[in-house]
């Protein structure tokens, strides 16, 4: 899958390193799925092998990607950006580290949606294997009065 001329930054406000999203594969009205390259900066990472936690902030940020475009599509660009309160609702990792220079494919779909509240699920490959199913539940925060 080649990439989409969107870069991640501009449409999420994270900055390395704690942007982890090297490339949008795919964003829809339904989901979008993300390419990263495991790097020694990471969060969670010793140099070596980054812990697959990493992958919560991943999904998160993939979701986030999404959100945005269908935020933007409905309100217009003039609409800013909130912040999303996140909570993890269930984690399975099928591995115990994430090697440097691994390539990850990540997928985020709202499962349901409700004014300012989303379910989130998303899944995260390597090499076509599953690594991570997670789900999540989103809360976006209430602009500033």
């Amino acid at each position: 899958m080649q990439p989409l001329d969107v870069k991640p930054e501009s449409i999420l406000p994270h900055r390395e390193p704690m942007l982890l999203i090297d490339a949008i594969l795919l964003l829809d009205d339904r989901c979008a799925v993300t390419r990263s390259v495991v790097a020694e900066n990471w969060p969670l990472c010793d140099g070596r092998k980054a812990s697959p936690i990493v992958l919560v902030e991943l999904v998160a940020q993939t979701s986030g990607i999404h959100n945005g475009f269908v935020r933007e599509k409905k309100e217009g660009r003039a609409a800013g950006t909130h912040g999303w309160l996140v909570g993890i609702r269930q984690a399975r990792f099928e591995v115990e580290s994430l090697p440097v220079g691994a390539e990850l494919v990540t997928r985020a779909e709202n499962q349901m949606e409700f004014e300012g509240f989303r379910d989130i699920s998303g899944r995260v490959e390597i090499d076509g294997q599953m690594v991570a199913e997670i789900a999540l539940q989103l809360l976006r925060a209430a602009p500033a009065a």
